[in-house]
Formats: structure tokens, C-alpha cells, sequence
């Protein structure tokens, strides 16, 4: 009968072959193999990320700085031809330095309104002065952006005018009805 046993346990060796050893180890939790997965998920995010923003050729054109000069919709600049908008666009990027120091003598503002407030001896024209630069000086922000508005304005043709004019009433109107919301 041993005879038998043996020739059983070899023939079923021999149908299973060596053990075969798995291509990833055996991890004694799941969450391992949770966290293993989704870390190559990641990673291919990562990956798919950096061939897509290289696949997509140039530089995107971010209009960075509209902000800026409110009173030009972001959607007017999105509607015009892509050589258009650079156009205007440089505009922005030409005074971009001159418009974020103006955004931090905004930001100082309530310091100086704070200083004036605290001085020996402050009078309402100090107080009054410190105000006017941060709302309607020259150095205002509200000042340097009129002055990029004013200069695209001076740069559209007739029918962007009255493009932009609607784009800024189509923005009005959004704005109406998210606040009736």
C-alpha cells in the first residue's frame, strides 16, 4: 500500500509541477495591498498629467492679471481670437509689476489708516488722506486698474466694444441671479 501512496503523491506532483511563485509577494493585510494600489493609481495621475501638459504643446495662455481690471469680463477675453487676446493681453503683462504693487500698497492701507489713527495729534485731513490713497488715490489699485482698462479700451475695434459692453451686462445679469438665489 505504500507503493500505492507513493505513486499517488508523485503523480500528483507531478500534475501541479513546482510551485509557482507569484509575480507580486503575498502581503499578510489587505490594507497594504490598498495602499500599494492606490499609490500606482497616483502615480499613473502623476504621469498621465505630465504627458498631457506635454502633449498639449506652448504655453497655455492663463489670463492671469484680469482680476486685476474687474471691469473686463474674463468671458469677453475667452470669446476673442486667441492672437486678439494676446494682444490685449500684453497689455496686462506689461504693467503686471506695476498692478501687484499696487495690490500690497492696498493691502498696507489699513496699517496707514491705522498709524494715522494712533499719531499725536491726527487731524481729519490725516485721517481722510490715509482713506483717499487706499479708495481713489493714484496710487490706488482701483487707479492703475482703470488706467489698463482704459488703454484696452482705447486698443478695440467698434464691435468689441459693444462685445465687451455685453459680456459686462451678461456678467451683471449672473450676478443678479446668484444673489436672488
Amino acid at each position: 500500500m505504500s507503493d500505492v501512496n507513493q505513486t499517488q503523491q508523485s503523480t500528483d506532483h507531478a500534475t501541479v509541477g513546482p510551485e509557482r511563485r507569484q509575480w507580486l509577494p503575498q502581503l499578510r493585510s489587505r490594507w497594504w495591498s490598498l495602499l500599494l494600489g492606490v499609490s500606482l493609481m497616483a502615480n499613473l495621475l502623476v504621469i498621465g498629467l505630465a504627458v498631457g501638459a506635454g502633449m498639449g504643446g506652448g504655453r497655455h495662455e492663463r489670463l492671469e492679471g484680469a482680476s486685476y481690471i474687474q471691469l473686463v469680463p474674463r468671458n469677453f477675453l475667452r470669446g476673442l481670437p486667441q492672437e486678439r487676446r494676446a494682444e490685449l493681453m500684453a497689455i496686462v503683462h506689461e504693467r503686471q509689476h506695476q498692478l501687484r504693487e499696487l495690490r500690497a500698497n492696498s493691502q498696507s492701507s489699513p496699517l496707514k489708516l491705522a498709524e494715522a489713527l494712533e499719531k499725536e495729534g491726527a487731524t481729519e485731513a490725516d485721517i481722510k488722506l490715509a482713506v483717499d490713497a487706499f479708495t481713489t488715490g493714484s496710487g490706488s489699485l482701483a487707479a492703475g486698474g482703470a488706467a489698463v482698462v482704459m488703454e484696452i479700451v482705447g486698443k478695440l475695434t467698434p464691435d468689441e466694444r459693444k462685445a465687451l459692453a455685453t459680456s459686462i451686462r451678461e456678467r451683471a445679469a449672473r450676478a443678479e441671479r446668484r444673489r436672488k438665489d
